[in-house]
Order: C-alpha cells, then structure tokens, then sequence
C-alpha cells in the first residue's frame, strides 16, 4: 500500500509501516504504537491507520465518511489482506476471509471510553467456508457472535447482553449442527428488525457503518465527561486504526492479556499483568472472568513472561517510560497488538520517574514530565488513623486495583452516586463490574469496589487513571444492584450504610475510618524534587497565612520562613493579649501598653527562631486595617484610626520592632520586617530608616495592592527586599472582597456564567502583568523580590510568574511539593 493512495484528494489512510510514528495528534495513540513496534521488530498483526483529517472531514460533511475515504479503505483492505494472505469479504475453499479490528486511537489515551469492534468480516456464507476450512465450529461461531454483540452496541445502539440472550437457543443449536448458519443469521436479523433497525449483513456495508460509529463515540457522553474531568481538549478527535485480527480464543494454546512494563500501583520495576487462556481481549477488560497473574506465574506461562519482558524493555527504551502493552497469543505464536505510555497511581508514577532517571533511560527534565502537580497531591492524600484502623472490622478482601483510602456510603448506581457527592455526601460506589457506562458515578465516588473483574478489568484501570482507590475481584461479596444491597460475611448491607476500603491491600472494612496525613512515598518524592529544584534554581519560603499553617512550621520547622507575627499568636494562644494591648493605645498607660506589645513581639520572635533551622527569617508585622484584623478585635471600629495606616501610630509599630530586635539579638539571628498596606516610595523610606535604627532588623515590604506593586521597582532600586502578596494585588486589581474572592465556588461558577473573560485566579490584566514583568526585569529582583502564592494563586499563573523571572516564591506548608515540582517543569519548559 503506497503512502499516497489517491493523488485527487486528501490522504486519509496509511500503512502502519509508513505513517509518521511522532505524529500523534493525526494518527493517535493506538496506530503511532503500532508504527514504533513494527520499526523495532517486534510482531505486531499488519494494520492501517485512518487519520484524524477523516475524523473532521467526517463532521464536516454531516457526519458522513467522505467518499475519497472509501476507495482509500477499499485499498488499504486489500493491501492488509496480501499481507495477512487472506482476503475480505472472500474466501474459497479451504481459505480463510480476512477479519480485522476497528478500534478507535485518540492523541490522548481515554481507557474504555470510546468505541472497538472486532471480529469484523463475517457472514453466514464466509463463517461456513471459514469452518469448513478447518476453522472449529464452536470458535468461529463465537467470533462471529462476539461481532454481532459489539456490532449491535456501537452500531445500532441496541443492547447487546439481550440480543445474545435472545438468540442463545439459534446459537446453540447452530453449534451442535441442527441449523445451518444462514438460519442464526436470519435470527439475528429479525430481532434487529424488530428493535426498529436496519442490520446489515455486507462486511463491506458494516466496515464503514463501524468507522463511522467508532467517529462518531468521540462524541458520546462517557468520552466528554471523561476529557472534561482530565482536561483533554475537544477538538482533538480521533484516528481510526484498522488491524488484522489474531484470536485467543482460537484454541488451547491462544489467550489474550495485558501487561505493564512495571507495576502500575507502586511502580515496582517488575511486569505486572494478567492473561486469559482461551479468550480474546475483551474478556479481560469486561472483568468477566478472573485472569492468570503474569507477574507470579511460572512453569507453563514462563516463556510468555520472558518474551513479554524482552518486549517490555525495548519499549520503554523507544518511550522513555513505563509502558502497557496489550497482547494475543494465536496457536502459541505471540502478538502485540497495542502499546501506551501506561496509566498509574500517585505513589507509582512518583518512584517510576525517579527510577527512570537513576536507569538513566531518561535524563531529569524529562523524568519530572512523568509526574503531574495533581498526583503530589495526591500522594500526599491522607490515609487511615492507624489508631481507628486496629479496631476496624475487615468484611471482605478482593484484588486491591489502585491504592489509596476512602470511606463512603455505599451506593450502587453510578448516577445516584454523582447525584449524592454532589449534595455533600461521601460515596463508595458498590458494583458487581463497571463498564465506560459507569464513568460519571466513578469520576464523583472516593472509591470503587466491584465483586468480578482482575487487577487490569475496567474498573481497576480507569479507578488507576482518575487515582481513585478500587478493590475489584472481591468474590466473596454478593452485589445485587437492583435490590441495593450486597451481602459479606453473611450480614446484608444495605444502599446509605459506611463502608471503607484499602485498594492497596484489597480489604473492605464496615462503618467509617478516619484519615490523617501520609507518611508513604517522601523519600522517592524528595529525590525527585532534588532535581526539579536543581533545575528551576528557586528558592521556596514556607508562608503562613493563618494560625495553622503557623503550628505546623513550628512543629517541623523551616529552612526558610515567612511568618505572620498575627499567625504566629494564633498557633501560640498569644492573640488575645496582642489584641489586648493594641485596643488599650492612646487609652491607656502608653508606657505599659509599649512594654507590653513589645514583650509579645520578643516572646513570639524567640519562638519563630527556635522553630527556624536556617538564619533566613522574615517576620510580617500585624496590619490592623485588614478585614483580618476587623474579624478579630472587637470593638474594632473604635481604635484609634491612625492604626489603620501602615506607619499611622509610632505606639504600635515601634515597641513591635523594639521586641523583634531583642529576639534576633539574644538568638544571634537576623530578621528583615516586613510592613503591609504601603502604597508610596515614601513609607518604605521611612519605614527603612524606622526598621533599621534598631539593631540586627532589616526592611522589607509586603506588596499588597496595585499602588504599592507600581512604587516597587523605585522601592527596589533603594535596597528593599519585597514580597507580593498574589492574593492581595489580585483582590485590588479586580476590586473583589477577600470573601468573593476565597470561595471558590461563587467565583468559579461567576466566571464560567461568562461574567468575566477569565479567571481572576489563573490570568493577569494587561495593566497587572506590565507592572509585573517591569518589576521582574528590575535590577536585583531576582534575589530581593518573592512571590507569596496564596490560598488561591493558580498554577498556571505560578508557571506565568516564574517565566517572568521571578525566582523565589512562598507557599504555605501543604504546598511545597507541588510548587518545587511545578517550578522544575516550568524550568524544562524555558530551557
């Protein structure tokens, strides 16, 4: 088959031996894998690709295959044919007619989303010269069955559990020789006919219906919640790959299986898959039967693991990562029939690019593209109360699918369930298997536990792509779905009852268990932090921005720190006594009321140096006009309103700074304060010479408004060291309250109504981001200027800050990984 099939018009189709292997984005997943195994030579069936210009030309003409499509097709066939040497739609005697696979290959791979048909090619005049070809009856009328369920799903959209149901007596009497198969065929017809549609019986005929149905599942609902929940773009499409079919069910020494070229769970640098003697492939993804574990086995499925692992490894050098690979075995010869970078938890995806990089089959910037900001964080999701777990009661144990730990209420329908997480509620979902039908209720629940289906069945590998915990295979419980219940141990439970579940160890536990944060996986995490600092070169702050995240540097101290004294009296119970004194100035003994603030500026000083571990302190001075400030003091709106201006009122500031110097003298370290609220050159200079006349403080500003941000390059040029508040500079330039701006679901939905063009969180005005960029562009910023990231500072405008120039950063306790990692990658992308 040449590469250009028809000169007049587009080219639609190609070779897999010829297409582009590094285009994904026309030929997708499926086909470019094909493409890379075939150059490495490893045996692969013969295929061709039908590019996703087909796809839009398909939507273009009104959801219609243009017709240069087909005669491209018609060839492509006939090349497949010669080279499989069987021909489709045709077979004399004793010759077997060709039979191929028409799967669906997106850019980006969406497991069990869309459409594949196989066993394509059939009818009941070629399925009776394929038996009499030496083809076992019982095998080639299971093939051709197998179709018509897959043909009658995508197809014609019937249901098609029903149609086998309904024509099981035809099928069995077909099989024993009582009726010949022009009989079961014109069974199949008439139910089709009469569900009120039209089934054709031309291979040819259903060739093109099934690449327009495979086109057209782009579009299904399953697939849009899917490309919505991991943010694919829907414009994409889809390639079409057409291949040659190989049968494992064929015989006794055929089967079909899935493998990854190290475990998906944990990352485990061993294979881990599953095999089905006697079945084709999608058998194992139905969960229907429970497979062979490849990664244990011996004896007689040693040589297949050896072969698998040979493959296993030439691939992930050809990827650079780890992989999974979908395979047959036809009469004991193997094939592989697809390969993928493969989908994997938190925990896995952290040790296989750490290992990957330590192999040296990659180097560090690529390793840190192996790991996303949201498996950090979900790495570092919380797991059980040990304490509570020791006096829970274990109901059941399957296989654990996909780590991780929830407890729910156990729901057994996938819309209930998004229905009920969407009212608040936690959610188990409880099925006896899941298919891509189930996407939504598997996107909302916190875990899945279904009673059939192996380690590599759809729930497990879609519960491992959305890093949701999932027990599957747990045969000891009995669902019944339509009842609402399922039975463990005897005791029946009932739809609303507490659940847990461990999808690392497979245990389903009764009633509820507390989480706390994870221990697990920070050491592989560290090492692979190590180098994406090494590569951003930034430095990281660690900011507290309430009284929590204060305790939490305390308790595990901080190389670098940017606390807020106000934080800081909150964690340590010395708030009332700072709010004592402040409502007492200009009312009371000034002396008293100075000695006072002062004492509880040295007391919290002292502790916020014996909790730091390096000599780099920065202390943020409490700033009185903040509506944090008018929620803690009662009586707020009586103080004297000259505290409400950054150095309105001497009393207060200067015993603060006069109990700061102390500290840092009786701890040898130094501080540089910082002081809120400015808005004018003016106030950094007198706050400089204010800081300064007391011994071991420097100056510094925290930036928290426009004026302040427009004033900070003159601020810098006199030798301030600065921070901007993200949060802060983004209330003042959108004109937003703290309390519309913090909660994001008001301003989420506000945004998506198309109130505003985008997102006040993730973008900057064009006036924001030209102050921005001629402060990053001053002389010193990079070592004087950091950017405090906030509660609510996207990562994108994270990415935005750091391509700007800006190099050092503070974010709060919880948050460091995910920056470090992002920061690395941004680094990667700017080499």
């Amino acid at each position: 088959m040449s590469e250009v099939l028809e000169t007049t018009a587009a080219c639609f189709v190609w070779d897999i031996r010829e297409l582009d292997p590094s285009d994904g984005r026309r030929f997708g997943g499926k086909a470019t894998g094909l493409a890379r195994m075939v150059a490495a030579g490893i045996p692969a069936p013969p295929a061709f690709a039908i590019g996703t210009d087909a796809f839009h030309a398909f939507h273009a003409n009104g959801r219609r295959l243009p017709g240069a499509l087909r005669r491209q097709v018609d060839e492509a066939m006939a090349a497949l044919g010669a080279q499989a040497g069987r021909r489709f739609g045709v077979a004399g005697d004793g010759e077997l007619p060709l039979l191929v696979s028409v799967r669906s290959g997106a850019q980006v791979s969406m497991p069990g989303m869309m459409d594949t048909v196989l066993n394509l090619g059939l009818d009941a005049k070629l399925a009776a010269k394929m038996i009499a070809g030496a083809g076992a009856r019982e095998f080639v009328i299971d093939s051709w069955l197998r179709f018509w369920k897959m043909y009658a799903e995508i197809v014609l959209g019937l249901d098609g559990e029903v149609l086998a149901e309904e024509i099981a007596p035809q099928r069995a009497a077909a099989i024993a020789g009582r009726i010949d198969l022009e009989a079961l065929e014109a069974a199949i017809v008439a139910y089709v006919a009469a569900q009120g549609e039209d089934a054709s019986t031309d291979p040819r005929a259903q060739l093109d219906q099934t690449i327009s149905a495979v086109f057209a599942s782009w579009d299904s609902p399953r697939a849009k919640a899917y490309r919505l929940h991991h943010g694919i773009a829907e414009e994409l499409g889809t390639a079409v790959t057409v291949q040659a079919m190989v049968f494992g069910n064929a015989d006794d020494n055929s089967g079909s299986g899935v493998a990854f070229s190290r475990n998906p769970n944990d990352g485990d640098p061993a294979l881990y898959g599953e095999y089905l003697a006697g079945r084709q492939g999608e058998d194992i993804v139905s969960g229907a039967k429970t497979p062979i574990d490849l990664s244990r086995c011996e004896g007689a499925y040693a040589d297949l693991r050896a072969k698998l692992d040979e493959h296993a490894r030439t691939l992930e050098r050809l990827y650079g990562d780890a992989v999974d690979i979908e395979f047959t075995v036809e009469s004991g010869r193997l094939y592989l029939l697809q390969v993928r970078p493969a989908k994997r938890t938190a925990e896995a995806a952290v040790r296989i690019a750490a290992d990957l990089v330590e192999e040296g089959l990659v180097d560090p910037a690529a390793g840190l593209k192996r790991v996303s900001a949201e498996q950090v964080k979900r790495l570092l999701r919380p797991v059980f109360d040990p304490a509570k777990l020791a006096g829970a009661r274990s109901i059941a144990k399957g296989i654990g699918s996909s780590p991780g730990q929830a407890s729910g209420v156990a729901i057994f329908d996938s819309d209930r369930a998004a229905e009920r997480v969407a009212a608040g509620e936690a959610v188990i979902l409880v099925r006896p298997t899941t298919s891509p039908l189930d996407i939504r209720g598997m996107i909302a629940a916190g875990g899945i536990l279904t009673a059939r289906g192996g380690a590599l069945s759809h729930a497990a590998v879609v519960s491992r792509a959305l890093d949701k915990p999932c027990i599957v295979g747990c045969e000891t419980i009995e669902i019944n779905p339509n009842e609402k219940v399922f039975v463990a141990g005897g005791k029946r439970y009932c739809e609303g009852d507490w659940i847990a579940i461990d999808g690392a160890s497979g245990l389903v536990y009764e009633g509820a268990i507390d989480l706390i944060a994870p221990v697990q996986g920070a050491r592989r995490l560290s090492r692979l932090l190590e180098k994406a600092d090494a590569l951003s070169r930034a430095t990281i702050f660690t900011v507290t921005h309430n009284g929590g995240e204060a305790a939490q540097i305390e308790g595990a101290g901080a190389a670098r720190a940017m606390i807020g004294m106000t934080d800081f009296a909150l964690a340590t119970g010395s708030i009332a006594a700072l709010i004592d004194c402040v409502s007492r100035i200009g009312r009371a003994n000034a002396a008293t009321t100075e000695s006072g603030l002062a004492e509880i500026a040295r007391t919290l000083a002292t502790r916020i140096l014996e909790c730091a571990e390096a000599q780099i302190n920065h202390i943020r001075l409490p700033r009185l006009a903040s509506e944090r400030a008018r929620s803690l003091i009662p009586d707020w709106s009586d103080l004297d309103p000259r505290l409400f201006l950054p150095l309105g009122s001497p009393a207060f500031y200067r015993p603060l700074l006069h109990g700061l110097s102390q500290a840092s003298l009786d701890r040898d370290a130094p501080v540089t304060v910082f002081l809120g609220g400015v808005t004018d050159v003016g106030e950094w200079r007198r706050f400089h010479d204010e800081a300064e006349a007391f011994p071991n403080l420097a100056a510094g500003v925290t930036v928290q408004n426009v004026a302040c941000l427009d004033a900070a390059p003159a601020m810098l040029a006199e030798g301030a060291t600065l921070w901007l508040d993200m949060d802060e500079i983004l209330l003042s330039a959108h004109g937003l309250t703290p309390e519309h701006y913090l909660v994001a679901t008001a301003l989420d939905d506000y945004v998506q109504q198309g109130l505003m063009s985008a997102h006040p969180r993730g973008s900057l005005k064009p006036f924001l981001a030209s102050l921005l960029n001629k402060l990053a562009n001053a002389s010193g910023a990079a070592e004087r200027v950091g950017v405090d990231c906030g509660a609510g500072c996207d990562l994108g405008l994270l990415r935005a800050l750091y391509g700007e120039g800006f190099r050092t950063f503070g974010v709060s306790p919880g948050n460091r990984e995910v920056v470090c990692l992002v920061l690395g990658q941004e680094a990667v992308f700017n080499l």
